[in-house]
């Protein structure tokens, strides 16, 4: 733990962390002014602030993490009487002495929901030369990631090369980034804040604000996209069974089946999951009274829908785990509708916001006893059936929750900590069962939850092939690939139509999923689909490594698309290819491997190894050939590994 923060920048090296102005590293607001704080101590264990004229105290402690630096901060209002409103509550300030048109940002949108293609969800987005101000935040609704990843890398140019920085703050709640010129453009800062609007600390109350995730490192925006994921994946993302995560195969049932059906059609489901090598089995929504939406809330073992399951669920998760597989279960745990269980027991905690259909409720996780409900309801859940895997969905927009308990925003804070308890609590005490996050698909995908799951549905829209392609490339410039779920998707009784190479690999560049009617594939597109599984389980380790985009994003269906995912040590690599409506043959130039090695180029499943020098794929390029519309995969590796 250090105390000073000018200490810290200069032990993270002099890139542009050296461009920072020495100042405090907050900013608290209100009324149209900043409150005035004061640096008083600066102990081991950090530093503290006073505003004297507010009686405010800001405690602050910096903890490194890599090439990472995490702060966190506590305000308290050491007075008698309640504080001024504020309007501004910023756990990070930082003063660039560089003119703001010489940087460069790089940010995302986040699952934004499109049906169309190209979709805008997860689209990257790079500025330059900015005048006035750039900002990125949380939607209007108040889930994290719907509008933009909480996420943002920033470069320049310093003592004659690049270097940047990426911050996220550790918070699912309402968020900004904002970076603004400063003296007509000759410095520049860098704000990140909570949404709050006229908050006031009690006489004596103390806020946790969110820690700030800070990273520095050498080199480009490409630098940037791999120092992030390395720093997500090692000190932010949680492990398994004491091992780092890498992506599984899983199975899910909802999208193409949804409401319509019983434990038969899922044990045919799970033969036909187990025969493709599926690691993890998962139930999704309407396994209880009511169906979805109308029965979230009917959690109780006495709630599941006997029409479905006349002995319960317990049968078929013996009969998954019979075939090999984990099983999960569905819940939608912080949502109840009228006339649910947890309503009809406990009114208390819940309270109503607009919802088409039945009225909903948004559980109140502020409250500890709602949280001890949380952790006692999905504990026994795991207990009973033995579960491998929990589903953690958040189909509801908090802000018209927030407004009605408290407009000022406040109330996030407390429902933060509350949150974070439950899910801290589950996987501490389960620490063999995995947790998928979801929020209508990846609306809920930021450091507070990403450092509470293995992985997350990054969206609902995983019908077109092209599309979850795109997203998860996408995504892939700022986050490990264990977090990227996506789905080949069977509509019911669909069977083989549609589905091809191209179908399975654009689905590979993250945590590989089937979803739907499986069953009714034939025998010959399972065992097609199975030889991508096993391929997929002998190159997943290299998702959550380095990553970069050799051609531009395509823009229209003829644009062919090509990406790489590559060792740290440049001993192995696998290479993405797909090609535009037109096929043909292009030149692609491979990243970051020894130029002094050879290596063994194989085209998987099952072709026929080449030895190549890592040079020559490098300055030359592989060229490589395709049909229309084709998908193809390469593995690499070093020649003598």
């Amino acid at each position: 733990m250090l105390s000073d923060m000018n200490e810290l920048l200069q032990a993270q090296g002099d890139g542009c962390q050296a461009l920072i102005e020495p100042g405090c590293w907050f900013r608290i607001g209100g009324g149209g002014t900043y409150f005035p704080f004061a640096q008083a101590t600066a102990t081991g264990s950090g530093q503290e602030w006073f505003d004297h004229a507010r009686s405010l105290r800001m405690r602050v402690q910096f903890r490194t993490a890599g090439t990472g630096v995490i702060i966190r901060q506590w305000l308290e209002n050491r007075g008698t009487q309640a504080s001024p409103p504020m309007d501004r509550i910023e756990p990070l300030r930082l003063v660039f002495n560089h003119p703001s048109e010489q940087w460069q940002h790089m940010f995302a949108h986040g699952d934004t929901g499109e049906s169309y293609w190209p979709t805008n969800a997860f689209c990257v987005h790079e500025v330059t030369r900015l005048r006035g101000s750039l900002t990125v935040e949380s939607h209007p609704g108040g889930r994290p990631s719907q509008l933009h990843l909480p996420l943002l890398i920033s470069t320049t140019a310093h003592h004659g090369g690049e270097t940047g920085l990426f911050c996220g703050l550790e918070w699912s709640g309402e968020w900004y980034w904002r970076w603004e010129s400063l003296d007509g453009g000759r410095r520049c800062q860098l704000l990140g804040g909570v949404k709050v609007s006229g908050l006031r600390l009690e006489a004596g109350e103390m806020l946790e604000l969110p820690p700030v995730h800070l990273g520095f490192f050498t080199g480009d925006a490409v630098a940037g996209t791999n120092a992030l994921r390395r720093y997500l994946h090692q000190h932010v993302c949680p492990r398994h069974e004491g091992k780092p995560m890498i992506p599984r195969v899983s199975y899910n049932h909802w999208v193409g089946i949804y409401n319509d059906y019983d434990v038969g059609l899922m044990q045919k489901q799970a033969q036909r999951a187990a025969a493709l090598g599926v690691e993890i089995f998962v139930l999704d929504a309407a396994w209880f009274q009511g169906d979805f939406p109308d029965g979230a809330g009917n959690w109780d073992d006495a709630d599941v829908n006997r029409r479905k399951f006349p002995e319960g669920l317990k049968p078929l998760a013996d009969f998954v785990r019979h075939l090999g597989m984990g099983f999960g279960l569905w819940f939608e745990p912080e949502r109840a509708v009228e006339g649910t269980t947890v309503l009809r027991q406990h009114p208390e905690w819940l309270v109503p916001v607009p919802s088409r259909g039945k009225s909903s409720f948004h559980l109140n996780l502020a409250q500890p006893e709602a949280q001890d409900y949380l952790i006692k309801m999905v504990g026994e859940w795991i207990e009973r059936l033995g579960l491998a895997w929990i589903k953690w969905d958040y189909n509801i927009e908090p802000r018209p929750f927030w407004n009605r308990v408290d407009p000022s925003g406040k109330i996030q804070f407390a429902y933060m900590t509350g949150l974070y308890r439950v899910l801290d609590t589950l996987m501490e005490r389960y620490p063999r069962c995995l947790v998928e996050q979801c929020a209508s698909g990846g609306r809920r995908l930021d450091i507070g939850t990403m450092k509470r799951a293995h992985t997350f549905w990054i969206s609902d829209e995983t019908h077109d092939p092209l599309n979850c392609r795109l997203m998860q490339a996408r995504a892939n410039r700022f986050l490990p690939g264990h977090l990227l779920s996506s789905a080949v998707m069977v509509a019911r009784g669909r069977g083989d139509m549609g589905f091809d190479d191209a179908a399975v690999l654009s689905r590979m560049m993250g945590w590989l999923s089937f979803c739907g009617d499986i069953a009714s594939w034939s025998d010959a597109l399972t065992g097609q689909m199975a030889q991508w599984v096993r391929v997929f389980k002998a190159m997943r380790h290299l998702v959550v490594r380095d990553f970069y985009q050799l051609l531009p994003m395509p823009q229209t269906l003829e644009d062919w698309h090509a990406l790489q995912f590559v060792s740290p040590t440049k001993d192995e690599a696998v290479i993405f290819v797909f090609a535009g409506t037109t096929g043909g043959s292009q030149k692609i130039k491979l990243r970051q491997l020894d130029p002094e090695a050879n290596y063994r180029l194989v085209r998987q499943p099952g072709g026929e190894p080449r030895a190549v020098p890592g040079r020559q794929m490098m300055e030359e390029g592989l060229r490589i050939a395709l049909n229309p519309a084709e998908g193809a995969l390469w593995h690499l590796r070093g020649i003598g590994e």
